[in-house]
């Protein structure tokens, strides 16, 4: 419960930074998106049950602070969190490479849904042509928060004595979270 609420204060304090402070210091296509970031080390290092209820969580939190069509990104989030964890069965998720490409993939991934459920359902046709030019800009931008959130974290995580892990997750079986 404990791991839980931190990822939750963690995300409430992202979403903070996401919707007040960064749009002082970014453009609009070179903000990153520290939710994604966190949403997609939740579906590498937490069971299934509690990723996806912290994803949800997190997703009705963005929408209610940053977005415009409520339950958005609760269902984008949704998705990453599932294609996370049928990955991480799949791969060796210790790899620090390997995590900034699934950062690299779910920055892909979510442009597309966010691009597709707008245009489909709330029928914005132009959404997706405003949306993909500002790829390898998001791309670029969240794989170095995603290295600075990494690195930071692996020294906290030395500070209160864990194990240091190659990309700082911890050990896990090809049946985590089953």
């Amino acid at each position: 419960m404990k791991g839980l609420s931190l990822f939750i204060l963690t995300g409430i304090i992202f979403v903070l930074l996401q919707s007040s402070v960064l749009p002082l210091l970014f453009s609009p296509n070179w903000r990153p998106n520290l939710i994604l970031i966190l949403v997609l080390y939740l579906g590498l290092s937490e069971e299934l049950s509690r990723a996806l209820i912290v994803g949800l969580l997190l997703g009705a939190i963005q929408d209610s602070f940053c977005s415009s069509s409520l339950g958005l990104y609760v269902s984008v989030y949704t998705v990453i969190v599932l294609l996370t964890r049928l990955l991480s069965e799949q791969l060796n998720i210790e790899s620090p490479p390997l995590l900034l490409l699934l950062i690299a993939g779910g920055t892909l991934v979510q442009n597309l849904l966010v691009g597709l459920y707008l245009t489909i359902l709330a029928d914005g046709s132009p959404v997706l042509f405003i949306l993909l030019p500002a790829i390898p800009q998001q791309l670029l931008t969240n794989m170095i928060f995603a290295t600075i959130l990494l690195s930071l974290f692996l020294r906290i995580k030395r500070l209160f004595g864990y194990r240091p892990g190659l990309a700082g997750l911890f050990y896990q079986s090809k049946h985590h979270g089953n």
